[in-house]
């Protein structure tokens, strides 16, 4: 294809996508922070440099041309990919590749394009806090800006628990404030779609299987979903206006939705694949290598027809957690494996340091499973869990 593609990050959900690019004939640049990522010897070429800082990663490009860039499964690259493809003129997301690093900005967008968002308030202080609570109504949710996997989020029922959670969200954000907005109570549902030259090249939702937290967060999706049918069209329409308020483009895309009072609510949409396995789960659904379609859409391709006539195989995903802190001294799973097991995989070893699992970046391992249906696809996984044994000190 004898084009470059700079990939944000180098941890191993990008691993996927420098195969996909050296199977396509496409050269990779990676960039990022020196550490032992195990991405770094998947890369043709490698630059040592910041992907928060937008300006940083451009003066590291200097002399080099680039035809495209993109990431995956983790935002902290998409402010500085919205930069890029402004500056450079590259194919891909704009001003909403901004916001996916600032809710508060995210939001604003969100009204002024008059796409349905919960109530919400920017907030700077405790009595700012108070003001906004008695005005919006519990519950409410209060949230950093700035941070991803359900850090720094809080349900507050009352107002004794905002003023208790609204310094735990200002320890954690890098931001000098939060927002503060309607709890909206319904069912939570994920879309992952793709935006393929200002067309949607295919949108899947997802449902959701809830870690019980607060507030509670996807530890494992499942599609399809059971009420995807009767909403698609809806779906469709409603991801095209998102996509439409935030300037995406040729990119992946994920969201996180709500179904409330027979409504769709957009929670938050990121311009990258989604992670808990999600690209996995897609690349199942449709029979094909979603990896390759991510560094097509990235280069300006129109990548439609890929998501057409393909398998529709239902299938779930799960990501494993420990139920508490310390070193992990062991790990047996079942031998042989189901062949319906698509992956059951441990990001970590014996003797490493674990975390109990309260978001997704405690996850230790994953679950993906294929069958008839969802329903038996999440049984299977239960049952897989059963068998499942880890043993923290």
């Amino acid at each position: 294809m004898n084009k470059t593609l700079l990939v944000l990050g180098a941890s191993y959900s990008q691993i996927p996508l420098f195969h996909a690019a050296r199977k396509l004939g496409v050269r990779t640049v990676a960039a990022t922070i020196p550490g032992p990522y195990a991405g770094i010897p998947c890369a043709d070429e490698v630059l040592y440099c910041d992907i928060t800082k937008p300006e940083e990663v451009l003066a590291a490009l200097k002399g080099r041309t680039v035809d495209g860039v993109t990431t995956c499964c983790m935002d902290v690259g998409t402010k500085t990919m919205g930069y890029l493809c402004r500056e450079l003129s590259l194919p891909g997301p704009g001003v909403g590749a901004l916001a996916a690093c600032d809710k508060y900005l995210q939001k604003q967008l969100y009204e002024k394009a008059g796409v349905r968002t919960a109530p919400f308030r920017q907030v700077r202080s405790a009595q700012e806090l108070t003001a906004a609570c008695e005005e919006i109504g519990f519950p409410v949710m209060l949230k950093a800006v700035d941070l991803m996997g359900s850090r720094g989020v809080f349900r507050a029922d009352s107002l004794g628990e905002a003023l208790e959670h609204y310094p735990q969200v200002m320890e954690q954000t890098g931001k000098d404030y939060c927002i503060v907005e309607k709890f909206l109570t319904g069912t939570m549902f994920g879309v992952e779609a793709m935006m393929s030259r200002g067309s949607l090249a295919y949108v899947l939702p997802l449902g959701n299987d809830l870690h019980d937290g607060n507030p509670p967060f996807p530890q494992g999706h499942h599609v399809p979903w059971e009420l995807a049918g009767q909403l698609q069209d809806e779906i469709r329409d409603f991801t095209a206006q998102v996509c439409s308020a935030l300037e995406f483009d040729n990119c992946a895309l994920d969201m996180d939705c709500m179904l409330a009072d027979g409504k769709i609510w957009i929670i938050e949409a990121t311009p990258r694949a989604g992670a808990t396995a999600i690209t996995d789960m897609v690349g199942i659904y449709y029979g094909i290598d979603y990896f390759e379609a991510i560094v097509r859409c990235a280069l300006g391709e129109d990548v439609s027809g890929m998501f057409e006539g393909g398998d529709m195989t239902p299938n779930a995903t799960w990501l494993i957690g420990a139920d508490r802190e310390g070193i992990l001294e062991e790990i047996r799973v079942p031998e042989p494996l189901p062949e319906e097991v698509n992956d059951l995989s441990f990001n970590v070893e014996p003797g490493d340091s674990i975390r109990r699992f309260a978001s997704g970046r405690d996850r230790i391992g994953q679950i993906i499973v294929h069958g008839p249906s969802a329903a038996d696809c999440r049984r299977r996984i239960e049952s897989l869990l059963q068998d499942i044994v880890i043993k923290v000190r």
